[in-house]
């Protein structure tokens, strides 16, 4: 797997358009067409080409990371970790690696990672986003469209 989160965005992104059947240009006018002009050819293939330590690459920023996201109709966290890999180790932070489902299901919001303390880390989960079990707050699972909360 990768070696950081970055890397695996731009494996993620290439895997997806080519499954899409897009060309690097195709990509790039779907995401000037949806409000992203940044995201280029070249900006895309930049991204793309992430390599650990390669410099002529670059890191996809937070707000290409969503509109990729967007424009190629995959969840972020699948470009964050890639849906297939379960218990490969994902390197969150140089010193945090977990399995990547365990990396996932943080991004969701869902799991703590290793050493989080879990009332720090539910202070910012706001109240509409918990349901109470057996007397305990835990992360409310999304429910399927049309089912009552």
């Amino acid at each position: 797997m990768a070696n950081e989160p970055s890397d695996a965005v731009a494996k993620r992104v290439r895997a997806v358009r080519k499954r899409r059947d897009l060309t690097v240009a195709q990509l790039a006018g779907l995401c000037r067409d949806a409000g992203y002009p940044a995201l280029t050819e070249q900006a895309i293939y930049n991204i793309e080409n992430r390599r650990a330590g390669k410099r002529s690459a670059r890191v996809a920023s937070v707000d290409e990371l969503l509109a990729l996201a967007r424009v190629l109709q995959v969840p972020p966290v699948h470009l964050l970790v890639p849906p297939t890999a379960d218990e490969e180790p994902y390197n969150v932070t140089p010193t945090v690696i977990v399995p990547a489902r365990q990396a996932r299901q943080w991004i969701r919001g869902y799991e703590l990672l290793p050493g989080d303390d879990r009332q720090v880390y539910l202070s910012e989960v706001p109240p509409t986003d918990f349901e109470e079990m057996g007397g305990l707050l835990f992360p409310r699972l999304p429910r399927p469209t049309g089912e009552e909360g």
